[in-house]
């Protein structure tokens, strides 16, 4: 795949996108649905050392390169973790005995960006094995993921969510928002470490 130049590049809109990631659909205020899309279309097709992606590459690429062979993408980890955050959500807001103020559009839209760093992140070897590209172990993705989300007009919510969901997060207080998305990606990374090690043992 060659390098595209910045005129050549394709752009995805909110369609194209909700064929990855469907629960973009669920983000009621127009504006910012179109950009979580936006966001996406430039991490897509500029990723991979500047080569960019095809949705079949991206839907192939393992869910963490830290659990070793488990039966769960890139793709649908996010789309797991989405759902659990709007599952999360409302199982809260019947559970507490209080207001939560949950800004429902800025959950889903930092699940579906809180990873959107990483196709910058990854690359490919000689041999097509997706691997940590030099860019990705100088710039972690959720550093990447918050200047593209600020380049395409994020608000600063979705941003903190991006910002502080992984370990680089932890000395800051999060938001309600970004403690479920942090709690919900935790729950799929902790589970794939578990099952990549069983599997291992086989």
């Amino acid at each position: 795949m060659t390098t595209m130049t910045t005129t050549q590049r394709t752009t995805y809109g909110v369609t194209k996108i909700a064929q990855l990631f469907p629960s973009i659909r669920k983000i009621k205020n127009k504006s910012l649905r179109e950009k979580v899309a936006a966001v996406w279309s430039e991490a897509i097709t500029t990723g991979c050392g500047g080569k960019g992606w095809t949705f079949a590459e991206l839907r192939a690429v393992k869910f963490t390169l830290l659990a070793g062979d488990i039966k769960m993408t890139f793709v649908e980890h996010l789309n797991s973790c989405a759902r659990q955050c709007t599952a999360i959500a409302e199982v809260l807001k019947k559970s507490f005995r209080c207001s939560i103020p949950i800004q429902r559009d800025y959950l889903i839209a930092g699940a579906l960006l809180a990873d959107v760093g990483k196709p910058l992140e990854f690359d490919k070897d000689a041999s097509g094995n997706v691997i940590q590209g030099t860019f990705g172990q100088q710039v972690r993705h959720p550093f990447t993921g918050v200047a593209l989300a600020y380049k395409h007009g994020i608000p600063g919510e979705v941003m903190h969510i991006i910002a502080t969901h992984s370990h680089e997060g932890d000395k800051m207080e999060r938001s309600i928002e970004s403690i479920i998305f942090h709690h919900a990606d935790f729950v799929d990374f902790d589970i794939a470490k578990f099952l990549g090690k069983r599997a291992a043992r086989k």
